[in-house]
């Protein structure tokens, strides 16, 4: 593993050492991907402010195990985008993460369209454009009130519960262990 700086005119951005299914939820940053940084340096220097805005996901910090590759997905991208949000921290680029909650899109399918859970895609989109016209995106994040605890979930000693609530254990799977005798718990070493 190389060290990279993405502002370093030097750097050729196709230079990476991310798994190649981890890259697949990189969306193309114009020169970053295809160009030596030479040509977006250019690009920024002759650029008032640029601003690049990601989809991740609120799920990029406390996952649903059934969606596990999506959710490391958007954990990969977070990291990303804060370390490139660094990394141009000097130069005139604004690097925002946009992390929806449960939306009533079809993502998951039709039934997510209508899930009473989800939160209706125009209100969604009404509070971001909200946070964006007011400025209001701390460290470049986008996360609605709703999905603070998430975010902070770790930081504040919730995550295991959290986390339990959004991967409830199916009744199957309880009748299950039950049956079998299987208990996935660590075992509790004798001292």
């Amino acid at each position: 593993m190389r060290g990279k700086d993405s502002a370093s005119p030097d750097q050729a951005a196709s230079d990476c050492d991310a798994p190649p299914a981890a890259l697949s939820a990189v969306p193309p940053v114009t020169a970053f991907e295809y160009h030596p940084m030479r040509v977006l340096m250019s690009v920024l220097l002759i650029a008032a402010a640029l601003t690049r805005m990601t989809t991740s996901s609120a799920l990029a910090f406390v996952p649903r195990a059934d969606f596990a590759t999506y959710c490391a997905s958007k954990a990969f991208l977070h990291s990303w985008l804060v370390s490139l949000r660094y990394q141009l921290r000097t130069l005139p680029v604004e690097v925002l993460e946009l992390s929806p909650p449960y939306v009533q899109t079809e993502l998951t399918g039709a039934a997510q369209a209508a899930d009473p859970r989800a939160m209706p895609l125009d209100s969604y989109i009404s509070e971001v454009m909200a946070m964006l016209e007011r400025g209001n995106h701390p460290r470049g994040e986008l996360l609605l009130e709703r999905d603070q605890a998430r975010r902070w979930a770790e930081r504040d000693g919730t995550y295991d519960s959290i986390f339990a609530a959004m991967n409830p254990v199916k009744a199957n799977e309880t009748t299950w262990r039950a049956s079998t005798g299987y208990d996935a718990s660590p075992p509790v070493q004798q001292q």
